[in-house]
């Protein structure tokens, strides 16, 4: 799954090679990985929509695993620290132990790619 767009990944590749080796790593254990591909879009879509400023419905074909997952999605917007044990557990009724730090990891990267690409694009326009 590509978790960064096109213009965020040549920008890493040319300035931060590092960082892009390693995100493209973390692409290839999601994708390796038993979380649902369908999941990690619809955390995408959502924190798109919230840094867009758009109205948000959670489509009803999120079922509790979506659900569950777009909870911790927006609490990790807010404040990672302020994330809480019944939302883990609500995950961890879904998901591995290892699906949900990949979970994790998956957000934590769509947000801050999002957030850099929505701040490049007001800044560099």
């Amino acid at each position: 799954m590509q978790l960064i767009n096109i213009a965020t990944r040549q920008r890493l590749e040319a300035f931060h090679p590092e960082a892009a080796a390693e995100i493209a790593n973390l692409e290839l254990v999601l994708d390796s990985s038993s979380l649902n591909p369908d999941v990690l879009t619809l955390c995408a879509d959502y924190v798109d929509a919230t840094l867009a400023g758009d109205p948000w419905e959670t489509p009803a074909s999120a079922g509790d695993l979506g659900n569950a997952c777009l909870d911790v999605c927006e609490q990790f917007m807010i404040s990672v620290a302020d994330i809480r044990e019944e939302q883990i557990r609500a995950l961890r009724n879904h998901l591995t132990a290892d699906d949900v730090y990949n979970l994790m990891s998956a957000i934590y990267l769509i947000e801050m790619s999002r957030r850099l690409d929505h701040t490049l694009e007001r800044v560099l326009s």
